[in-house]
C-alpha cells in the first residue's frame, strides 16, 4: 500500500490500455474520494448517516455522470466491472 494520496494516485493512473481506459482509471480515486467526501459532510453537517450500499450506489452515478460529462462512451465496461467486484465483496 502506497504511503502517500499522490503516490497511490499515481499507482491507479498507470493502469488501462487504451485512451478511454486510461482516463477510467485517472478517475476512479477522484471519484471515491469525493464521494467520500460527500458522505463525511453529510455526517457532519447534516447528522445523517447513509449505508455503505448507498454510499457504492452513489459512487457508481458520480462516475458515470463524470465519464458523460469527459464523452467517455464505454463507460458502462468499468461499470459492469465494479457491480460484479461489489456483487463479490457482499458475498
Amino acid at each position: 500500500m502506497p504511503e502517500h494520496i499522490a503516490d497511490l494516485h499515481s499507482c491507479w493512473v498507470r493502469r488501462g490500455g487504451s485512451t478511454s481506459q486510461k482516463k477510467w482509471w485517472s478517475m476512479i480515486p477522484s471519484c471515491i474520494w469525493w464521494t467520500i467526501w460527500r458522505e463525511r459532510n453529510k455526517r457532519c453537517m447534516e447528522n445523517t448517516v447513509e449505508s455503505v450500499q448507498k454510499i457504492k450506489w452513489r459512487c457508481m452515478k458520480t462516475f458515470c455522470f463524470w465519464c458523460k460529462e469527459e464523452s467517455i462512451e464505454d463507460a458502462g465496461q468499468i461499470l459492469n466491472f465494479l457491480f460484479f467486484i461489489s456483487l463479490v465483496a457482499i458475498s
